[in-house]
């Protein structure tokens, strides 16, 4: 007699493979888009120490990007590109997305990635002012996977 495995425990094999790459594949997602958001973090807190050195030097916040120090690239369109890549996804740029009262009293910072595909959108912000205490100024997460919602 010969003994082999019938089809319906040749299914159930197919079918545990399936749900396990199912759940690998989830699981590689979610840390593939989260390495997308270490660079914005970084971004984000230079660009405020940035600012604070700015407004010492000139009495109010920059509200052009290249008016900070380490974010000039000789260009006037308040966009600071974090990196080149192939791919949108991973493109980075950096602005100052608002200016109270001409620089005067605070500002906001906004790093976001150069996609068109929602799914794939991350974006952070930070908004200051000149009456914030230290530490209370920080990275808010407002496009994204929540990997680093938490982290601050």
């Amino acid at each position: 007699m010969r003994r082999g495995f019938t089809l319906v425990e040749i299914m159930m094999v197919i079918a545990i493979l399936a749900i396990l790459a199912a759940i690998a594949f989830g699981v590689y997602r979610h840390y593939f888009r989260s390495a997308f958001e270490v660079d914005p973090v970084q971004a984000l807190l230079a660009a405020r120490m940035a600012q604070e050195e700015y407004y010492t030097d000139h009495g109010q916040y920059a509200c052009q990007v290249e008016d900070l120090s380490g974010f000039n690239d000789n260009s006037t369109d308040n966009k600071y590109w974090l990196n080149s890549d192939k791919d949108d996804r991973r493109k980075f740029y950096i602005t100052v997305s608002a200016c109270l009262d001409n620089g005067t009293t605070g500002y906001t910072l906004q790093v976001k990635n150069n996609t068109t595909d929602p799914n794939w959108e991350i974006e952070w912000r930070l908004s200051c002012n000149a009456t914030a205490n230290i530490g209370e100024c920080k990275p808010v997460q407002v496009k994204g996977s929540s990997a680093f919602r938490h982290l601050f």
